[in-house]
């Protein structure tokens, strides 16, 4: 792993380490020296592991699943009352404000880009990987609840993440706006191409040359004047926060791929895209990349 680890700690991190020492002094140092690549025993790594299987929901379900929803939904929810130290360091750390900061970020956002295509016509929305798809849920419930010019597909793999989605959109009174589809997206057929496409989350975890290979693949799932709205992990959050970005990596193997605004750039052009223009998080550990396809089949 690849960072410049601050040996200092944040408020945050000192609250979680204090609440380890209060509860297991053991795991707590061997939990720092495992951050700082200092030698930790396979027995220990295991111990540590266990701790955090049986003291954290997070960690739990990113355990079972690292491409799991729960992570970002918990993020998004935010419990006044966390059950564990461990979760209520996800929550208050600035990598997991950042994840609700990019949800507003796109909230306020998309009805910009949405009102771009309503002006032409009908609005086709395929949010692509989109877990529950709390994003376009809250911006249909905001501004479109009475609207019958716009509509959206949710896509996504994880049925349950889905389940919620629909429980999300009954709710909140917009499920006659939105069908959800239990398919791996690279291998969705639509009945007619997408106005705007989400992608967020998807590009995070892969190398360049892959997210050139997967935003290529949605390409055809876009009309000629379509929008795409794809999202990466910046290296902001590398440099500011590596503590949090450790216990990702490490306790629930979500590795990341850190992008700058220009190495997204360059991935949105060599998949065949007009590159437009970016907004961040109000934190700028996510940069979401806006673009147009540059040639099509």
């Amino acid at each position: 792993m690849e960072q410049n680890k601050k040996v200092e700690y944040n408020e945050e991190i000192s609250r979680l380490l204090g609440a380890l020492e209060n509860n297991n002094a053991v795991i707590k140092n061997s939990l720092w020296e495992r951050y700082l690549d200092k030698p930790v025993s396979i027995e220990r790594e295991e111990e540590i592991y266990g701790y955090f299987l049986t003291h954290s929901i997070v960690s739990t379900a990113v355990m079972a699943n690292a491409g799991t929803s729960m992570l970002t939904e918990f993020l998004y929810d935010s419990p006044p009352s966390p059950f564990f130290p461990i979760d209520d360091y996800f929550l208050s750390s600035k990598g997991g404000r950042a994840i609700k900061s990019r949800l507003t970020a796109i909230e306020n956002k998309l009805p910009e880009i949405i009102e771009e295509h309503r002006a032409k016509g009908e609005v086709f929305i395929g949010n692509l990987g989109s877990g529950p798809g709390r994003d376009v849920i809250d911006v249909f419930s905001s501004h479109y609840k009475k609207s019958s010019d716009i509509k959206a597909v949710h896509i996504d793999r994880d049925a349950t993440a889905l389940k919620r989605g629909k429980r999300m959109a009954v709710i909140k009174k917009v499920d006659h706006l939105i069908d959800f589809i239990g398919v791996n997206f690279i291998k969705y057929e639509p009945t007619k191409k997408f106005d705007i496409i989400l992608l967020i989350g998807i590009l995070c975890g892969l190398e360049s040359d892959v997210c050139i290979r997967v935003l290529k693949s949605i390409r055809r799932l876009i009309k000629k004047d379509g929008t795409i709205i794809a999202g990466n992990v910046s290296k902001k959050m590398l440099k500011e926060d590596p503590f949090t970005y450790f216990l990702m990596e490490w306790v629930g193997n979500w590795k990341l791929v850190f992008k700058s605004e220009e190495e997204l750039k360059q991935i949105f052009e060599k998949a065949g895209y007009k590159w437009r223009s970016c907004f961040t998080d109000s934190y700028g550990f996510h940069i979401m990349g806006i673009g147009t396809p540059k040639f099509y089949f």
